[in-house]
């Protein structure tokens, strides 16, 4: 979404996603299944497929500020220009990991 005219905002939230990305491989998580987020929230570590206990607490962590800086995004962009964003950077590591030969 580099044509976005919010760059700090982009920037910021591909920032967030390259390290959920990074946080969920070394955990093993697969964060899209249903329930994956709710159950990371309640601090349910079976949701790994690898224990990592500090990886873990930093993906729970790095969950909570993802709502807190959507909201303030929606906020602050507005709902459309805050979901362009966010698809933009989803469709970006899902290009990613298809061409790296990786499920969702």
């Amino acid at each position: 979404m580099e044509s976005s005219k919010n760059t700090a905002w982009v920037r910021h939230l591909d920032a967030i996603a390259d390290e959920l990305v990074r946080l969920t491989t070394v955990c093993d998580v697969k964060l899209r299944e249903p329930q994956v987020i709710e159950r990371i929230l309640k601090n349910d570590e079976t949701v790994c497929g690898k224990r990592n206990p500090i990886g873990f607490r930093k993906l729970r962590s790095l969950l909570v500020a993802v709502y807190s800086s959507l909201n303030k995004a929606v906020e602050r962009l507005g709902p459309d220009e805050t979901k362009a964003i966010t698809d933009a950077i989803v469709a970006r590591i899902d290009r990613h990991r298809v061409a790296s030969g990786k499920s969702r």
